[in-house]
């Protein structure tokens, strides 16, 4: 991965890491009568293939002060949830400020039952976690059977304290899907509102889970379903996840806002002391330096169609391939087009362009063009074509010159390097030479054709002699 994407990251995190966002991690209910605004929300989703951290943060008020329920899913009972710090997200911005500055310079109640308020135990839910952290009344619902989700959904939610609190039948549609889905778990989180906007801190969720997964859609389902957001998504994996994974729910990536100085950037990878920094939880479920992306979605929560799933196979490898002659002939003082194909051999569709390096040590940018000009998409296992049309002047030395093609992606940096050497020719001194080699060629015909005829002489003599001598 190249250098050149890196800082462009870096110089992306700096601006998103001022907590500007509205919250896409969970759904909000709360009384019909209030209006609840979310107005600000960071997550940090951390995945290793087998176990996710997942550390969420909000900034939210309220048209009146109250109670409100935060229900998230999650695809596994947690293994440990804890209070989280907002300095995991300070030192994720300290760390990629220095590496902005190196780049330019160079207690837990045990598992129960809900009562359903009948003195009797449901058998569509069960409780495997209760706990006050911080400023989160925390329990966590293992739902079997989501047909009376809304009955004791309700109870709960009034035994609380909320009350006048009604769940859609959108989101009980919802909440039948994850559990179409296997994702059965639900954190209810119960916090306060008032009418000023403050931060509630940050809860860490760890869990076993074989895809990274950040729930989305519930919130849409929710009581803040239209608002208009701004969802942060910082994502810490092993390797990079595929764009399109982030595009098909309309998320893009900061990157593109600064394609221009791509190829001037390099891929974030955390160290373990970065990661320990930001989190222990996180450190501890990495033994390699991770990936740290961005992406970000602005719109309302109801047009965003699903979850963040990503799975072994949404993991991007990029390769590409580019397709020309090792030689090619330039002619000076006249226009020359060269052909170039550029095939994408990865796993993932690409932003690709292309330019050149190389050449002569003086050679200028009104010397040639590339056509097409800037980035273009090339799906996977699809490939391009370019025209590099050259306008050598004619004072420009005779020769060979290395020059090489460079591939470069708006995601991945750059992807492949073609060395090739540019004979540079004049016409005239070629039709010269052509003319040369004409006359040698006629010459050794005419030097062949004598040979021949006097083989065939001598052929005929021979045949002569021995009839005569036969005789």
């Amino acid at each position: 991965m190249s250098k050149k994407s890196g800082l462009l990251i870096v110089l992306m995190l700096m601006m998103s890491l001022f907590f500007p966002s509205v919250s896409g991690d969970g759904g909000i209910i709360g009384p019909p009568q209030i209006y609840i605004y979310e107005r600000a929300q960071n997550a940090i989703v951390a995945w290793n293939g087998t176990e996710e951290v997942l550390i969420l943060s909000i900034d939210i008020d309220s048209s009146e002060a109250t109670k409100v329920l935060r229900v998230i899913p999650l695809p596994s009972n947690p293994i440990n949830i804890s209070q989280g710090s907002f300095d995991s997200f300070i030192k994720l911005q300290e760390i990629v400020n220095e590496k902005l500055r190196d780049a330019w310079n160079h207690s837990i109640k045990g598992p129960g039952e809900y009562n359903d308020g009948t003195g009797g135990s449901s058998d569509s839910v069960e409780i495997t976690f209760q706990d006050i952290i911080g400023a989160h009344n925390i329990t966590i619902f293992h739902i079997l059977n989501g047909t009376n989700f809304n009955d004791y959904a309700t109870d709960f939610a009034s035994q609380a304290g909320l009350n006048d609190v009604t769940f859609s039948s959108e989101f009980q549609n919802m909440v039948e899907e994850y559990l179409e889905d296997d994702i059965s778990f639900f954190v209810f989180d119960i916090i306060d509102t008032s009418e000023d906007e403050h931060s509630i801190d940050p809860i860490v969720y760890r869990f076993k889970t074989d895809f990274l997964f950040y729930p989305l859609k519930i919130t849409a389902a929710s009581d803040v379903g239209e608002t208009y957001a701004e969802v942060n998504v910082f994502c810490i994996t092993k390797n990079r996840i595929k764009d399109e994974v982030f595009s098909d729910l309309s998320f893009y990536s900061n990157i593109n806002y600064y394609s221009y100085y791509s190829d001037y950037f390099d891929d974030i990878n955390l160290s373990e002391d970065e990661l320990l920094e930001i989190s222990p939880d996180i450190y501890d479920i990495f033994k390699g330096d991770p990936i740290l992306m961005s992406h970000e979605y602005f719109g309302r929560y109801s047009n965003i169609d699903g979850d963040l799933v990503v799975y072994e196979e949404d993991f991007a490898y990029p390769d590409a391939d580019i397709i020309i002659d090792d030689i090619v002939f330039v002619e000076r003082g006249a226009k020359t087009i060269v052909n170039l194909t550029a095939k994408n051999m990865g796993n993932t569709e690409l932003r690709i362009r292309l330019y050149m390096i190389g050449g002569i040590d003086w050679f200028e940018h009104s010397w040639y063009s590339i056509a097409p000009l800037g980035y273009i998409t090339v799906d996977e296992g699809n490939e391009t074509s370019y025209q590099i049309l050259f306008d050598i002047p004619s004072n420009i030395p005779l020769g060979d010159y290395s020059i090489a093609f460079t591939l470069s992606s708006s995601s991945y940096g750059n992807l492949e390097q073609k060395n090739v050497t540019m004979t540079i020719y004049d016409k005239k001194e070629k039709e010269s030479d052509l003319n040369q080699d004409i006359k040698e060629l006629q010459s050794e015909i005419n030097s062949l054709l004598l040979i021949m005829v006097f083989c065939i002489i001598l052929f005929i003599v021979i045949i002569i002699f021995l009839i005569v001598k036969k005789k």
